[in-house]
C-alpha cells in the first residue's frame, strides 16, 4: 500500500497566498487593494506546504485597477528550481482574474513556492502586511526575473507587496 493516498476528497480545492495569512499566523488580512507591482521584472515567491499530494492544473491572479505588460505564474521546489511555469501572458481585463492552464503537476507533501513576475509595473490585488512578517513567513524576491528563470536566486523580500496568487486543481475557476 502507497503512503500517500491517490485520491482524495479534498484534493479540488483552490490553495491561496492567503492560506498563509491568517490567526495562524498571527495576521490581520482585513485590507486588500490594488497596489502597483513594487518594480518591473520582479518576481516575488511565496511558500506554502503540501502535507499530501496535490495536483495542479490553474494558477490565477487578480489584476487592478491598471495593468499594461506580462505575468508570468510558477511554481518552484524548496530549493529554487522552477517545477512548472505559465509561460508570458498578457492580461487584457482589469479588475478581473487572470486565471492560466498550466502543464499539470502532481506535487507531493513538502515546502514549495508560489512564484509571479511582472515585466512592467501593472497593479494586483494585494496586502500590505508589513517587511518583517513577510519575511518571517518565509517570502522571497529576485530582481530581473521575468519570465521566470527555471533556477530562482532567492533573496529576502524588500517590499511590503503581498499579491493574491492561487493555485487549483480545477480546470475551471
Amino acid at each position: 500500500m502507497a503512503d500517500w493516498p491517490q485520491s482524495l476528497p479534498f484534493n479540488r480545492i483552490v490553495l491561496s497566498s492567503f492560506s498563509l495569512l491568517g490567526p495562524a499566523n498571527g495576521m490581520n488580512v482585513s485590507t486588500i487593494a490594488t497596489g502597483a507591482w513594487p518594480a518591473a521584472n520582479r518576481a516575488i515567491y511565496l511558500p506554502f506546504r503540501l502535507i499530501y499530494p496535490f495536483s495542479v492544473a490553474k494558477m490565477f491572479t487578480i489584476i487592478g485597477t491598471d495593468f499594461s505588460g506580462s505575468i508570468d505564474l510558477g511554481i518552484y521546489s524548496h530549493d529554487g528550481t522552477r517545477l512548472v511555469s505559465s509561460g508570458i501572458g498578457t492580461p487584457t481585463a482589469i479588475n478581473s482574474i487572470y486565471s492560466v492552464d498550466i502543464t499539470d503537476t502532481t506535487l507531493g507533501p513538502g515546502l514549495y513556492y508560489m512564484a509571479m513576475s511582472n515585466g512592467i509595473v501593472g497593479s494586483f490585488q494585494r496586502t500590505a502586511v508589513g517587511i518583517r512578517p513577510m519575511q518571517n513567513l518565509g517570502c522571497l524576491e529576485q530582481a530581473g526575473a521575468h519570465p521566470l528563470p527555471s533556477a530562482a536566486i532567492f533573496t529576502a523580500t524588500s517590499a511590503n507587496y503581498f499579491p493574491v496568487i492561487a493555485i487549483t486543481s480545477k480546470t475551471v475557476i
